[in-house]
């Protein structure tokens, strides 16, 4: 490494710099990169990024607060909602990814990854989850729920829990729940169609995208470690191109464009139809932006496609899908789709992971006096067991016995009232123990959201969120430059896999 600064020093200055300070920042182990499943990176020739909040990590609050008004704005102008609703204003910390919207009932759920429902609110009122007792969760019902999957359904969501409000107080009481979301969608949509969130981003890029000061030079280690770049997103390329060139740093690293670090960028990409259509390729003119159908055997260096699918990309780039590794931010539509249709390898870039760990962090002791009052618990519990079937025992044989003796009558009151004793220690003890561990849980959920608690868990189980994560990710991480942190080929190898029965080894020892 000192070897290696000491030429970077002579040679670029900018690049020692931007080395030294990456190197600096490894420290913080909330950056990592965590597996689910083994992944070596000697094998992966092609890796593909997202663009939006893969690459580009938009600036929370003030992205978020603009759809929302936009999408108010639109509410009132194309579903003639009373101008009123142009008061609600914006909060980033209400809603959290993985929860339902069940429009048919005006519900915010969390379940975990058995459909289990943990928590409830109807618009912003929270509900228990006995209202769902009888009632099936089929989360790939359309005619019901919603996932709130990515960043940009944030606000979706919390603008349904308001209008619910303000159906329960009257002020629109001529739309049902599922006309609201069914209104706001629209308005979410058309909000993307006719350009006009992207239009007030591009005209203060600053304001609502975070430039990561290390992105570039993760690119370049990338680059060159003999790995091929390429740029798969969802967005038109005269938005892709301010973007990017807002992102990457080309002077310092030497790049005459910000399509120099990638062999083929592919914009409007209709995932997940990428994954699962036969769409072909287009060619897209840099300066009139026309697309063309593209009719060539194989991909110039340095073009700009449109549209397309994984098949024909993969004949085209000649590489295997195992040999492709894709990084993105949905779960859905980059990670999942690209996993079960292509094969790819792939990585779930989850923002709010550094906030998740480092209140993990701040909670770790409380967890281990959580994980003690539980084994308190699981002790009085057995022990309860115990004198109950002792007791059980001792009555039996007093049926069983005709005529006692004054002294073993004596005997066996005295054994019965010190069973009994036992027992009533026992659910005394069980009862205040409970009410600890209630709320320890609730202080540790707390503290990583007041509502919805952590991200990929709820009480002792993954969240729906988690699953997914662990089901449809090789990897995960916060932010794409974490991959400086790592040799480029590394061998990422997974937690051995374990079974409940598996643990009685651990336990034993």
């Amino acid at each position: 490494m000192e070897t290696l600064k000491r030429a970077l020093r002579k040679s670029s200055p900018e690049k020692f710099r931007l080395l030294t300070d990456l190197v600096e920042t490894s420290i913080d182990g909330t950056r990592d990169i965590f597996v689910n499943r083994p992944l070596n990176m000697s094998q992966i020739h092609y890796i593909g990024f997202d663009m939006d909040y893969t690459l580009a990590i938009y600036n929370k609050h003030a992205i978020e607060e603009l759809a929302f008004v936009i999408t108010l704005e639109k509410l009132v102008e194309l579903k003639s909602y009373p101008a009123e609703i142009m008061e609600l204003t914006y909060h980033d910390d209400r809603i959290i990814r993985g929860l339902l919207i069940d429009y048919q009932k005006g519900n915010l759920i969390k379940i975990n990854r058995f459909k289990q429902v943990c928590r409830v609110q109807h618009g912003t009122q929270d509900l228990e989850t006995s209202v769902y007792f009888n009632d099936k969760i089929d989360q790939s019902d359309p005619l019901r729920f919603s996932s709130v999957d990515t960043l940009f359904s944030l606000p979706e969501a919390y603008l349904y829990v308001l209008l619910v409000d303000l159906v329960e107080n009257k002020v629109l009481n001529d739309r049902s729940y599922t006309q609201i979301y069914e209104d706001i969608r629209y308005c979410i949509d058309m909000t993307h169609r006719d350009g006009s969130l992207k239009s007030d981003i591009l005209r203060d890029i600053g304001k609502y995208v975070y430039k990561d000061p290390h992105l570039s030079l993760t690119l370049d280690k990338l680059r060159e470690s003999d790995k091929k770049l390429f740029l798969l997103t969802n967005s038109e390329y005269y938005y892709t191109d301010m973007i990017m060139e807002y992102l990457l740093d080309t002077d310092s690293l030497h790049y005459s464009s910000w399509r120099d670090y990638f062999e083929i960028v592919i914009v409007n990409a209709r995932k997940p139809g990428f994954f699962k259509e036969n769409t072909p390729f287009y060619r897209v003119d840099e300066v009139t932006h026309e697309e063309t159908l593209m009719d060539e055997a194989s991909f110039d260096r340095k073009g700009i496609y449109s549209k397309g699918n994984y098949i024909a990309f993969e004949k085209l780039i000649q590489a295997k899908g195992n040999e492709v590794l894709y990084i993105g931010d949905h779960i859905f539509g980059d990670v999942m789709r690209s996993d079960k249709d292509s094969n790819w390898r792939t990585v779930l870039v989850v923002q709010e992971l550094e906030d998740e760990l480092s209140v993990t962090a701040e909670v770790r002791e409380k967890y281990q006096r959580l994980r003690r009052l539980s084994n308190k618990w699981d002790k009085l519990h057995y022990e309860l067991h115990i004198f109950s079937s002792q007791l059980n025992t001792l009555q039996n044989l007093e049926l069983s016995l005709r005529e006692l003796t004054p002294a073993e009558s004596k005997a066996l009151e005295k054994t019965r009232e010190e069973l009994e004793e036992g027992i009533k220690r026992c659910h005394k003890e069980m009862e205040k123990t409970e009410t600890k561990v209630h709320n320890l849980r609730q202080e540790i959920s707390s503290q990583y959201h007041p509502v919805w608690g952590p991200l990929f868990h709820d009480g002792d189980e993954i969240s729906r969120f988690g699953d997914q994560v662990r089901d449809y990710a090789s990897l995960y991480t916060s932010r794409v430059s974490n991959f400086f942190f790592y040799p480029i080929d590394r061998y990422y190898k997974s937690l051995r896999d374990i079974m409940p029965h598996d643990r009685w080894l651990e336990l034993s020892n």
